[in-house]
């Protein structure tokens, strides 16, 4: 009779363990008064927006460029909730922005660096007067970069008013072998800096015989392949920063600020290397040279030995 009880409780013990709770019906949340309401509209139309500047905590934070200042006011006011989904939209359109694309080709992980957009901005003055003096519109100006990280230099220099960029995910060096390198007006790229990727670029761009604005470590003019004679330099005053694509850098080698741009690295000094073709009279070279004066954000630097100090190689 005791082993039945004992049985008997065990099994009842069983249904209690399996017998769910009842779930508990929430409260409707509270509505939003119509001013929030209309906020939270705007935020939902700014994460849809594929062109959208800035991420959430850019829009959060006071002395960034895309500070959004309605939004900061009134965050604290948002519902718990409704932050947290906000937060969830922010990471999944940061994730759609920066998806890894796949190479065709050898990469080495230090070499993902995207150029800052003022870089850009610091030459869009000398593509310009290389677009006049060959007769041409900012708009036709054919521009190749013929080294592809994740085709940021498009949607940078498109903005700048250069939309005939070519940059596609392709193996540069197996181009140039078939003979199949496109047509265009002027070299423009940051190369990746590992390897002897700069040695076959600066040969490259000697054979090929078109003006060319290579962004470049500063070490490399006092290498033995630099052919000093046929370069001229624009040097910015701020040291320039690199972003590199989300997904394409070890955790290990990236630092903690992140941002739409991807994540800040600034590895070495550097700035842009320039054929002397470009600083030409007949291509308007003393109007360029007076641009990047008066811009205040850089300088032209007639030969190595005229380099700043605080760029020189030590």
């Amino acid at each position: 009779k005791k082993k039945k009880k004992k049985k008997e409780k065990k099994k009842k013990k069983k249904k209690r363990k399996k017998k769910k709770p009842k779930a508990q019906s929430q409260p409707p949340q509270p509505s939003l008064d119509p001013y929030l309401e209309e906020l939270c509209k705007e935020i939902d139309e700014a994460f849809g927006n594929t062109n959208r500047e800035g991420t959430l905590s850019d829009w959060l934070n006071p002395s960034h460029k895309f500070f959004w200042k309605k939004l900061k006011d009134n965050w604290s006011s948002i519902p718990k909730s409704r932050r947290k989904a906000f937060v969830g939209q922010d990471q999944a359109a940061c994730k759609a922005q920066h998806r890894v694309a796949a190479h065709p080709f050898p990469t080495s992980t230090d070499d993902h660096c995207e150029t800052a957009p003022e870089a850009y901005t610091d030459i869009a003055c000398v593509l310009r007067s290389l677009a006049v003096s060959m007769g041409k519109s900012a708009t036709q100006l054919r521009i190749y970069d013929p080294y592809y990280c994740d085709g940021a230099v498009k949607r940078n220099l498109k903005k700048l008013g250069f939309p005939s960029v070519y940059n596609e995910c392709e193996d540069f060096y197996a181009v140039q072998k078939d003979g199949k390198v496109p047509p265009h007006d002027v070299v423009v790229t940051n190369p990746p800096y590992s390897g002897d990727h700069v040695s076959r670029l600066l040969r490259f761009i000697t054979s090929n015989e078109k003006p060319a604005l290579l962004l470049m470590p500063n070490y490399v003019y006092a290498k033995p392949y630099f052919p000093a004679s046929g370069y001229e330099f624009i040097v910015p005053k701020k040291r320039y920063v690199y972003w590199t694509p989300k997904g394409l850098r070890p955790k290990d080698k990236t630092q903690s600020h992140s941002s739409s741009l991807g994540i800040r690295t600034s590895p070495f000094v550097s700035f842009w290397y320039v054929t002397k073709d470009v600083f030409d009279e007949r291509k308007k070279g003393s109007k360029i040279k007076a641009s990047l004066k008066s811009s205040g954000r850089c300088i032209h630097v007639a030969s190595a030995r005229h380099l700043p100090q605080s760029v020189r190689v030590s």
